[in-house]
């Protein structure tokens, strides 16, 4: 059974709730268990309020954004895409979508043609950004925190 890596485990949350109808705490905590995770309740309720998943008609989402939709259809499929993001090394950025949405993000930001961005490669529901330095990288993760409104998920 897995233990630890909290990131992991919520991108694993987030997957669920994205293929499935989760209503209550226990059908989170049972659908993990068939995925190999040995969780206790009140850590599938912690691992709830740190995603600030909301319910709505009985089943529990992301929260939706607050902000009104971009204009921009490319930034919309963004901010309606990507569930994390985090650095990897100096010039690598790692972006988790729901299963099935990498290919439309990675395509997206292919469109929006951002400078530090030297290409990406997008698979289910994984993308691999590569940029051409560190202050590139960052400044590619402050123009995906300006659409998306959260930072990476914590580890």
């Amino acid at each position: 059974m897995i233990r630890g890596d909290r990131r992991q485990r919520h991108l694993k949350i987030l997957e669920l709730i994205e293929t499935h109808a989760i209503r209550t705490q226990d059908e989170l905590a049972d659908a993990l268990a068939r995925e190999g995770w040995d969780l206790t309740q009140s850590s599938v309720s912690r691992d709830i309020a740190a995603l600030k998943l909301v319910k709505v008609d009985g089943v529990y989402h992301r929260p939706t954004a607050t902000k009104a939709p971009r204009p921009d259809q490319d930034e919309q499929r963004i901010v309606e895409g990507v569930l994390a993001y985090t650095p990897a090394g100096d010039v690598l950025i790692v972006v988790h979508t729901p299963p099935g949405e990498a290919n439309r993000v990675g395509a997206a930001l292919d469109r929006l043609a951002w400078p530090d961005i030297l290409g990406n490669i997008a698979g289910d529901d994984t993308i691999f950004i590569a940029t051409g330095d560190k202050a590139g990288q960052r400044r590619v993760i402050r123009q995906l925190a300006g659409l998306v409104g959260r930072s990476t998920l914590s580890a």
